[in-house]
């Protein structure tokens, strides 16, 4: 397990870095309106020397760097700290005059900490020095006005602000591999307290829920069914001559039969029923937000189909099983509607077994919504 990818949300920030670049655009051309009260140029030639011309040149460069971000996806930091060295040698050529000017060539630095990879500031590192130094070659401006001690010094500073970048980066890895190992135990703790939860609800041998989870949902349950939210039915389901199975076939066919039952009854019944195996040979289904017919109907095909199953363990012999089905009333309780089941599973077992017998209560409603 891992931490979720440093790229999420890189979209976004892109697009705040985009609109970073728009906004240097933004203060350049203010400046330069701001200079071009106190110039002793022509406003003409101010204008189009440090205004139009500049800001169709940045333009040009934040435009190139919108499309490479969306064309170019896998390669859209080197885009943006490219871009970011452009605008920089641009407005230090442009304004080349002003002092101090130069210290903005750390802007394409600071860009590629956002990117949080050492490769990615070690290229604004290296795309500065090569601009730094383009810049002093080939501007008459700053070659005269930085002499090789200070452009020196310059690239010292430079390189002393990449340490310390370095270093952030260094530091945010440290703490990102703490939080990745914290998430990664966190994860592992979290699967294994709900494999944990689920043993415990878990009868081992059907794997099925057992008798506690059974007590658990049904108190859930018949509290949901009180509130008149939905409707609830019980079926408890008995496996008949359970003792001469296991007496005839020996104790592991009797586990082989119980799976067999089991994994019948969990192929039948729906996403929100509950199957469980209440003791020995013994299965309770709970069956939520369904109609009598259709719990009747899901009943009488376990029942047929667990008799038409040839149970290999037996040496191709079938069982079969008794079911009594009960439904809730509001203030039942889960005891009440328990009680009704098993007592027609009880009738079912003495009027000859292999039957689905439903409650008294459940009989009577049956019969009075029949045609």
């Amino acid at each position: 397990m891992s931490l979720p990818s440093l790229e999420i949300n890189q979209e976004r920030w892109n697009r705040i870095l985009l609109k970073s670049y728009w906004i240097v655009l933004l203060l350049s051309v203010l400046v330069e309106c701001a200079f071009l009260m106190v110039t002793k140029l022509s406003a003409g030639d101010f204008v189009a020397k440090y205004i139009f011309r500049p800001t169709i040149l940045l333009t040009l460069i934040i435009s190139l760097a919108e499309l490479g971000v969306r064309r170019l996806s896998k390669h859209h930091d080197y885009v943006m700290i490219t871009a970011a060295t452009l605008l920089t040698v641009s407005i230090s050529a442009i304004h080349s005059g002003l002092q101090y000017i130069m210290f903005f060539l750390f802007f394409p630095v600071m860009i590629s900490i956002f990117y949080f990879q050492s490769k990615k500031l070690l290229y604004a590192v290296l795309s500065t020095i090569v601009s730094l130094l383009l810049l002093h070659t080939f501007n008459g401006v700053i070659h005269e006005r930085v002499s090789y001690p200070s452009l020196l010094a310059m690239m010292v500073l430079l390189l002393i602000y990449c340490g310390v970048a370095f270093g952030i980066l260094a530091r945010g890895k440290e703490i990102l591999m703490r939080l990745r190992t914290s998430y990664e135990s966190n994860q592992e703790l979290l699967v294994r307290t709900i494999m944990m939860d689920k043993l415990a609800k878990t009868d081992a041998l059907t794997d099925t829920y057992n008798h506690m989870a059974y007590h658990e949902y049904s108190d859930y349950l018949t509290v949901q069914a009180d509130a008149g939210s939905m409707s609830l039915f019980l079926a408890v389901m008995d496996i008949d001559n359970f003792k001469k199975v296991n007496d005839t076939f020996g104790h592991k066919a009797g586990d082989s039969v119980l799976r067999s039952v089991a994994a019948i009854a969990r192929a039948k019944v729906g996403s929100n029923d509950i199957v469980a195996r209440y003791g020995g040979e013994e299965f309770v289904v709970l069956f939520a937000e369904k109609s009598f017919q259709e719990v009747y109907d899901i009943v009488e095909d376990i029942r047929k189909s667990i008799a038409a199953t040839s149970q290999e363990a037996l040496l191709g012999s079938n069982v079969t099983v008794s079911i009594g089905l009960n439904d809730y009333a509001a203030g039942m309780g889960k005891e009440a509607l328990f009680h009704g089941a098993d007592v027609a599973l009880y009738d079912a077992k003495r009027s000859g077994k292999n039957k689905t017998s439903l409650s008294e209560s459940l009989a009577l409603k049956a019969m009075q919504q029949s045609p």
